[in-house]
């Protein structure tokens, strides 16, 4: 009878307790020279309104959207809609189960991971689709992700805060879209990413 459990436990797909640490181990070794690089888990996005899975900061905002075969892809449309106004780039990491389905809802420039493997042996990932750069996130969503005062920062380093200091964070935000372009909010992004990595919680 023991020995059936187990083996039914075995065959069980897997699920996303199963995937995250080995997909996370993965990105970290690919990422292991690169002392700039800094992972995030279940980072909020957009107010809060999604939570990427994993995030890779460097160079570039990198977001990965876990899909096992024990999720379901009710959230993914929704999900896609808010990753594409702030990644730079994205990696669906998808299961066999869904990957056809997936593949139908993402944008051609999402990158595609195939998850393969069994409870017993651990997952792999099989590369289906290498990505490419995001060619359309939106600035107000970008700076939607600073704090008021970072985005008084930015606004003070090109005299530009005049009139808005102590003002609600959407003249903050509003303000800095005006003035900045979409690369400069999208490297203040970062660096904020990068500064608050051991100690995010809600923004201020």
């Amino acid at each position: 009878m023991l020995c059936s459990m187990e083996h039914a436990e075995m065959s069980l797909p897997l699920a996303d307790a199963d995937v995250r640490p080995a997909l996370r181990a993965r990105v970290r070794k690919a990422h292991a020279r690169e002392p700039d690089t800094v992972l995030l888990d279940e980072l909020g996005v957009c107010r809060g309104a999604v939570r990427v899975d994993l995030a890779v900061v460097n160079g570039l905002f990198h977001g990965f959207e876990i899909k096992s075969d024990r999720d379901t892809l009710r959230r993914l449309e929704g999900q896609v809609g808010v990753y594409n106004k702030v990644l730079d780039r994205a990696t669906l990491v998808a299961g066999e189960r869904h990957l056809d389905d997936a593949m139908a809802i993402v944008p051609d420039w999402w990158g595609i991971l195939r998850i393969e493997g069994s409870r017993s042996s651990g997952p792999v990932f099989k590369m289906v689709r290498r990505g490419r750069r995001n060619p359309g996130r939106d600035p107000r969503a970008l700076v939607e992700m600073l704090w008021a005062d970072e985005a008084i920062a930015l606004l003070e380093a090109r005299n530009l805060a005049r009139g808005v200091r102590g003002k609600p964070r959407n003249v903050l935000w509003d303000r800095v879209c005006e003035h900045l372009k979409l690369e400069e909010i999208a490297t203040a992004v970062r660096n904020h990413l990068k500064a608050t990595a051991g100690h995010r919680g809600s923004p201020r």
